[in-house]
């Protein structure tokens, strides 16, 4: 289950960008972005492709093809670097709206 503010990021973010965010920290395998990002396989996936074809990511595969970590580029980051600076001035503005 999603964390309420993770869900407010989600309004606010695409996917590529929280892929992005989750790259700003360092080189992670694409199967720990499930876990930071919250999104699906097939969309993690599917973003990847993009980022990669759009030059923001690269990729390194180490072992078993399985094994593929993605890290960001130059470009991808300084594209990552504004959103973790948006990402941090929202953060004290998301509430969580509850049912009374």
């Amino acid at each position: 289950m999603k964390r309420p503010a993770e869900a407010e990021r989600r309004l606010i973010f695409t996917e590529a960008d929280l892929i992005l965010l989750a790259l700003y920290d360092g080189e992670k395998m694409i199967s720990k972005l499930r876990e930071v990002t919250g999104l699906s396989t097939t969309a993690i996936y599917r973003n990847v492709e993009k980022l990669l074809n759009a030059g923001f990511v690269e990729e390194r595969r180490s072992g078993s093809p399985a094994n593929r970590f993605l890290r960001l580029t130059p470009r991808g980051a300084r594209v990552a670097a504004l959103l973790k600076r948006l990402d941090e001035e929202i953060k004290p503005r998301m509430k969580v709206l509850t049912p009374e």
